[in-house]
């Protein structure tokens, strides 16, 4: 299915707030895993709690991992069906031009 002009902009703009969102995520999932590690630690001993805070932690990196890739094929798709190049991302003035077009369609 054909992606409009507008759709694609819409779709960059939410990749690129996901990005923002997506850094406080695994910070807030890190200091989760921590905290639960450190309460296993105190009800069990500290073998256990190792064990549990690495899993997290592979389980966090995994999740980054995927939306990491996730965002990236969102915005090439986004790019492709605006028929910019990678390049024009790193403009200034880009969220405006990407509101203009999601305004006049």
């Amino acid at each position: 299915m054909a992606t409009t002009r507008k759709q694609a902009a819409q779709r960059l703009i939410d990749s690129f707030e996901s990005d923002k969102r997506m850094k406080f995520r695994i910070i807030f999932a890190s200091i989760q895993a921590i905290i639960l590690s450190a309460v296993i630690v105190f009800l069990t001993s500290w073998h256990f709690g190792l064990a549990a805070f690495l899993v997290m932690g592979l389980l966090i990196q995994f999740a980054y991992d995927r939306m990491s890739n996730s965002i990236k094929s969102s915005k090439l798709t986004a790019i492709n069906a605006l028929r910019w190049d990678e390049e024009s991302l790193e403009k200034e003035d880009l969220l405006d031009t990407l509101n203009s077009i999601i305004n006049k369609g």
